[in-house]
């Protein structure tokens, strides 16, 4: 059981989670899909970087059909000291370190995780560009998470330099058939951090040519009230 709860847990792996290199150990169907994806039960051996004991820890997992990671297989995974299990499972670091999970399959955090590395090839696109020319709709805010970085960190001298960047997962409706989830990067102005809730409904810019990665959310008028 974890010395913390709910969000603080979140909290505290975000602000003092340590990443170590962690190697499959078995891997367990659950019976479940989500989207046609497997779900399974992975069980990691972590190996601290700071030369303290191996450990293992469990997680179940949603993961593409076509990348099921199997024992041996090498990740990086995020891990609170203080509770280690407590963590998220960042880029498989086989095959010259690219990430060889779907990440249209995994959670925001693991993301954040691989993001604050690497920046693991989720893609940007331009806010500002997006919302002028993009179509407007309202999306539903399914996953969030903060990756660590904030916009001054990739250009200084860029408006609101303190704001962070987010990873978002939202589900976008469609007028034909059923609704698209999309993930990407995005920044969050600090007074909109603490509004920020799953469920919520924000006012975005789509591309329809790439609709599941380059969203930009209108920050003036979400979340709608």
């Amino acid at each position: 059981m974890g010395l913390f709860g709910g969000r603080k847990r979140k909290q505290r792996l975000e602000e003092a989670g340590v990443n170590a290199p962690a190697q499959v150990v078995s891997v367990r169907d659950t019976g479940v899909t989500v989207n046609e994806n497997p779900r399974v039960a992975l069980t990691f051996q972590v190996s601290p970087t700071d030369g303290s004991a191996p450990f293992e820890v469990s997680k179940k997992q949603t993961v593409s059909r076509v990348g099921i990671p199997r024992p041996g297989d090498s990740f990086v995974v995020r891990y609170d000291p203080e509770d280690p299990e407590n963590f998220v499972i960042g880029p498989a670091t086989a095959a010259a370190g690219t990430p060889s999970v779907n990440i249209d399959a995994v959670d925001a955090g693991t993301i954040a995780a691989a993001v604050s590395q690497d920046d693991s090839g989720v893609q940007r696109g331009s806010a500002a560009e997006i919302l002028a020319t993009g179509k407007r709709m309202t999306a539903v805010l399914r996953e969030f998470s903060p990756t660590g970085k904030t916009v001054g960190g990739a250009n200084p001298t860029a408006p609101d330099p303190e704001d962070p960047i987010y990873v978002f997962k939202v589900e976008i409706p469609l007028e034909l058939g059923s609704p698209i989830e999309a993930m990407y990067l995005h920044r969050v102005p600090t007074s909109k951090v603490d509004q920020l809730t799953i469920g919520e409904r924000l006012n975005v810019a789509v591309n329809p040519a790439n609709p599941t990665r380059e969203v930009a959310i209108d920050w003036e008028t979400s979340p709608v009230v």
